[in-house]
């Protein structure tokens, strides 16, 4: 929970910074997601967009790609989203996933940094976008707690320690792009 304790209203980004690496994050792993759409940032984000959902190994002088998606919720307003390497442990697999309502955290960031020595990916759930508070003024996407004003967020991060949990979770995330 997040409380303005303050006597004036507060600007208010909130982001979930999940970074995930080896083994969910390797060549050939996977972010699985809801997504709508996802829009690079910059021009380096850019390079690559149409391949925004895959990782390789890490990669000498490789800069970071930020990507905003536009997530689709379930019939719950749940977003889910998965970093999941399908061949880690002989084809058993591993990832993580993170699970989250929409309607508290509209936003989510992808932070995809395959560099050597610094290999992570990271998911991001947020009322926000990355850019700063100036940016977020400009648009008029700011947020704001009154004095007094609480906010609850719920999100659920969980291990996928098989193939069926994968699957499963492949199953849950399909299901809402239909």
């Amino acid at each position: 929970m997040v409380e303005n304790l303050g006597f004036e209203p507060a600007p208010h980004m909130y982001l979930y910074h999940i970074n995930g690496g080896f083994p969910a994050v390797d060549e050939g792993s996977v972010l699985l997601s809801p997504s709508r759409q996802a829009t690079p940032r910059d021009e380096e984000a850019h390079i690559s967009a149409a391949e925004y959902f895959k990782f390789q190994a890490p990669t000498p002088g490789f800069k970071e790609r930020v990507y905003y998606h536009d997530m689709i919720s379930d019939k719950d307003e749940y977003v889910y989203a998965a970093l999941v390497n399908k061949e880690f442990n002989n084809g058993q697999g591993f990832g993580f996933y993170v699970k989250y309502l929409r309607s508290q955290l509209p936003r989510f960031v992808e932070w995809k940094m395959n560099g050597e020595g610094t290999y992570v990916v990271g998911m991001e759930p947020a009322n926000c976008l990355v850019d700063g508070r100036d940016k977020e003024r400009e648009k008029g996407t700011l947020q704001f707690l009154q004095p007094g004003e609480k906010r609850e967020y719920d999100l659920e991060i969980g291990v996928l320690s098989s193939a069926e949990d994968i699957k499963a979770m492949e199953d849950q995330i399909n299901s809402m792009l239909k």
